[in-house]
């Protein structure tokens, strides 16, 4: 086999592989984290007007 060969059967799909699957976890834990679960639980949804 050529050093080409190599290069395009193994190195390239697993260079490949390997930036998918970071791309997948980063966009999982943006997805979750905007979308799932409130940033502060205690924030309220609306003003509170205080009266004096």
């Amino acid at each position: 086999m050529t050093r080409k060969v190599i290069a395009l059967e193994f190195v390239v799909p697993t260079a490949l592989a390997v930036a998918l699957g970071f791309a997948l976890s980063f966009g999982a834990v943006y997805l979750t984290d905007h979308y799932l679960f409130p940033a502060d639980p205690f924030e309220a949804d609306f003003p509170i007007v205080r009266s004096q």
